[in-house]
């Protein structure tokens, strides 16, 4: 018996020239007994395709990890005061400030309500948070930075016990 010894290219063109050859056979029109019928073997020509894959190395840092020169905002226009006008008694001004390269929300204050409500503040990934507790509620207040437009400060905001949330646009005040 003769041996066969094909290289790997070789298998590998061999074995897509069968299946061509087997999808050929198989999807060709059916023999019918009218002498006109077709034959089932199919000539399949079989091209060589050549691919080259080049790599590029690419590296992207986040914006959320770009660190702002020393003593710049890393938002500028997010100091300062932001007022909620749909808040209850008027509306709660939430104090916000750049503090060594950070920001954080120094107070919350709502004038009908009486002094500072603010219980924590936060920021990470470039996203301020912070709760702050009315006096005369049974929750407190979760909110968090989602867009800075000009002097419209939109935040999302969840009561910490549940029950209600939703999305404020706080105004700039002078």
């Amino acid at each position: 018996m003769n041996k066969l010894n094909l290289s790997p290219k070789n298998f590998q063109v061999l074995a897509i020239a069968f299946c061509l050859i087997f999808v050929g056979v198989s999807c060709a029109p059916q023999a019918t007994a009218t002498p006109a019928a077709k034959p089932l073997i199919q000539t399949v020509e079989v091209t060589r395709v050549v691919t080259r894959v080049v790599e590029i190395p690419v590296t992207v840092t986040p914006a959320a990890t770009l660190q702002p020169a020393v003593g710049q905002e890393a938002l500028p226009g997010l100091a300062g005061k932001w007022i909620d006008p749909d808040s209850s008694g008027g509306g709660t001004v939430s104090t916000i400030a750049w503090q060594n390269g950070t920001y954080v929300v120094t107070s919350v204050v709502n004038s009908s309500r009486g002094g500072n409500e603010l219980s924590k503040s936060s920021w990470a990934n470039g996203v301020l948070s912070w709760e702050y507790c009315p006096a005369n509620m049974q929750h407190c207040i979760f909110q968090t930075t989602v867009s800075l437009n000009g002097d419209t400060l939109t935040v999302n905001w969840v009561w910490t016990g549940g029950g209600n949330s939703g999305t404020s646009e706080l105004k700039r005040q002078p």
